[in-house]
Order: C-alpha cells, then sequence, then structure tokens
C-alpha cells in the first residue's frame, strides 16, 4: 500500500512537472529564439534567410569552380601557379562573386556576419579546402 501510495505521489510530481515545466522552457527557449532572430533582423523571415543562405553558398560554389577551371587549371598547367597566383585568383573569386549577388543576399550577409568581403573569402577557402583544392602551406 505505502509502494502504491508512494509510486502515485511520485507520477503526480512527474505530470505536474511535465505540465508546468516543459511548456515554460519551450515558451522560454521560443522567445529567446524569435528574439535572436529579431536581433538579427530575420523574424517571421528565418525559412527565407536559410534559403538565401542556400542559394549564397550554391552562388559562391559556382564562382570558385569557375576561377578554378578558368584561371587556375590553366596556371597549374602552365606550371606557372604560385602563391602570387593564388592570391590573384581568390581577388577574381571575389569579384565575381559581388558582381553575381544581388543585393539582398549582400545586405543579408552583412546583417549576419558583418564584413562581406571577409565572409566571401572565407566560404571560397573552406570549399577549396572541402573539395582538396587548396594550396596549404605549411
Amino acid at each position: 500500500m505505502f509502494t502504491e501510495a508512494l509510486q502515485t505521489a511520485i507520477e503526480s510530481i512527474l505530470m505536474m512537472v511535465l505540465t508546468t515545466v516543459i511548456p515554460a522552457a519551450a515558451l522560454f527557449l521560443g522567445v529567446k529564439v524569435n528574439s535572436y532572430f529579431k536581433a538579427k533582423g530575420l523574424a517571421a523571415k528565418s525559412g527565407y534567410a536559410a534559403n538565401m543562405f542556400y542559394q549564397i553558398g550554391d552562388t559562391l560554389e559556382s564562382v570558385t569552380n569557375h576561377t578554378t577551371q578558368t584561371f587556375v587549371k590553366e596556371l597549374k598547367s602552365d606550371g606557372t601557379f604560385d602563391p602570387k597566383m593564388a592570391v590573384e585568383a581568390m581577388k577574381k573569386t571575389k569579384e565575381r562573386a559581388l558582381q553575381m549577388l544581388n543585393d539582398e543576399a549582400k545586405a543579408l550577409i552583412v546583417q549576419t556576419h558583418g564584413d562581406l568581403e571577409t565572409f566571401i573569402e572565407t566560404e571560397v577557402e573552406s570549399f577549396l579546402l572541402k573539395n582538396g583544392l587548396a594550396q596549404i602551406e605549411v
């Protein structure tokens, strides 16, 4: 009888916790997430922003592939690709990316990441490293 009473008490406490604490925690988390997106100017646009960043990533990948297949590939076949030319390749990639990204995409990058050119350079370098195309010098 004592164990049944204890079990009933434990179940009552668990139900109370489940019905009060979890909804409150979910509400708190929702408010924090919404605050984050408001701070970033993305409230009610988070799905839109995610889609925009997908498109931005796709554009940067295309631009990087273009530079690699035209400028870099030609220099490598001639044996003239060196660190100076790697800097030139990055410059060409950034210039092309800035041409291809629309103003809305650029504004979103600046709003969420700060400096546009730093973001582009970082993403291009990341793509090159992931695909084994980077010239890493130690």
